[in-house]
């Protein structure tokens, strides 16, 4: 019988992916809608590709490193900062695909979602990629992100003080 409980640690370390979350999507529009305004008349197809990759680079990274020494400081170390990089990184992707969902209910959530700017830079990418090429792009720019992000935990665990160990003969 699968028995469940949130310790304190798991708590804050929600709360504390939450809040990082929401004020990074919160934030996106002021850096990434200008970027996709200016770039896409010159890039096209490839402008999605560019300004995700340096929001990854720029955000997500830092971000990730952001989480797990504030989590480290706050909940505790984790068993593997990578892992718990990439549990944010999940949590982070889970609600902006919430916000993307729920943009047409409301302004706000429009704004957050970039729906003046992301759509069109989707579809310029698949029309002029196709759809095979675009999934594969796609599929690399998310192992991208997700090494980059566990690399950022990495960072934020040592940000921290704290030394890695690695178990014997490694």
């Amino acid at each position: 019988m699968w028995r469940t409980s949130l310790t304190a640690a798991t708590g804050k370390r929600i709360a504390l992916a939450v809040a990082l979350s929401l004020v990074a999507i919160a934030a996106a529009p002021v850096v990434m809608g200008p970027a996709y305004a200016q770039l896409q008349p010159r890039l096209g197809p490839f402008t999605i590709f560019i300004v995700e990759v340096l929001y990854a680079l720029f955000i997500d990274f830092p971000l990730a490193a952001l989480y797990v020494a504030l989590a480290t400081l706050w909940a505790g170390p984790p068993r593997n900062a990578a892992r718990s990089a990439l549990a944010f990184t999940a949590t982070f992707f889970v609600l902006i695909l919430l916000v993307i969902a729920a943009a047409p209910l409301n302004d706000l959530l429009a704004y957050w979602a970039l729906a003046d700017t992301f759509p069109a830079a989707v579809a310029a990418a698949q029309e002029a990629l196709g759809p095979v090429t675009y999934a594969v792009l796609i599929f690399q720019f998310i192992v991208f992100d997700l090494t980059l992000c566990a690399a950022g935990g990495l960072v934020g665990f040592a940000l921290t003080g704290r030394t890695l160990t690695t178990a014997p003969g490694c």
